[in-house]
């Protein structure tokens, strides 16, 4: 990382611990509760049949209780700690301010500091790409969790997997288990992660994306080459893979896959 890029980076970090910007379990819980996705208010049966509608609610909707705080965050955190973090371009920019006008003052500092300011609307982006797939997890496992389905939560460097039921029952007889691996995109590194789950030898592993440009390689790769079922938005399955069986909408798997399952555990 160069020094401007340390530089910014710190600075970006003042602003979001300065500006208070919440975590993802924050973000996801105010989101869930904002549109009524609670226990008691919801059953549920209700989540299991809904579960593509509202997981693709929570899914646009955290975004915008993002952007929010963002805003809120970001537009006053970023002017000021500018201010303090670059002293003498403001200085220079104020003195062709007093002589030009405040418009020429203007575009004075966004010259001198534009190479700093892109690096930290860059360090915004990179910030929600990274928020982005934990919000994904976190949204799945709040809708789990509603829908009463239980699981262990195993973190592993580049992936987050969910065992369904537990971790006993995986151990025991992996027939009788699921394995859940979430990536928001397939961008993402999901090359390694179907490769070690495919050294599972589980018959029940699912890799859930809110990807909408899945191709039919991504589909040849994940479920012809490992044998893993990829869960997708149920609009991207009836469109573009309505006749591939290891291509599952959420409808399907929470409604049929999940149903099966949950017999088998007692």
């Amino acid at each position: 990382m160069t020094d401007s890029n340390k530089r910014i980076s710190a600075l970006m970090k003042r602003v979001r611990e300065k500006g208070r910007l919440p975590s993802s379990d924050v973000i996801v819980r105010e989101t869930f509760e904002g549109l009524g996705l609670v226990a008691g208010t919801v059953t549920p049966d209700d989540v299991l049949k809904n579960f593509n509608r509202y997981l693709h609610a929570v899914w646009g909707e955290t975004l915008v209780t993002l952007e929010r705080y963002e805003e809120r965050s970001y537009s006053e955190g970023i002017p000021r700690e500018f201010i303090q973090e670059f002293p003498e371009d403001f200085k220079a920019a104020a003195a062709v301010s007093d002589r030009d006008g405040f418009k020429e003052g203007f575009v004075d500092a966004f010259s001198r500091l534009y190479p700093m300011l892109r690096r930290a609307f860059l360090s915004v982006s990179q910030s929600r790409m990274t928020r982005g797939g934990r919000d994904f997890e976190l949204q799945i496992e709040w809708l789990l969790g509603l829908a009463q389905i239980p699981f262990h939560k195993q973190e592993i460097e580049n992936r987050t997997d969910l065992i369904l039921p537990d971790l006993a029952t995986h151990e025991r007889n992996r027939t009788l288990s699921a394995v859940v691996s979430i990536k928001r995109t397939l961008r993402e590194r999901w090359a390694e992660v179907a490769e070690e789950l495919f050294n599972l030898r589980s018959p029940n592993v699912f890799l859930f994306t809110a990807d909408q440009n899945v191709t039919q390689n991504h589909v040849n790769r994940i479920c012809g080459q490992y044998n893993i079922h990829l869960v997708v938005w149920d609009d991207v399955k009836e469109r573009k893979f309505p006749d591939e069986p290891f291509v599952l909408g959420y409808s399907e798997w929470a409604d049929e896959r999940l149903t099966v399952l949950r017999q088998l555990w007692g």
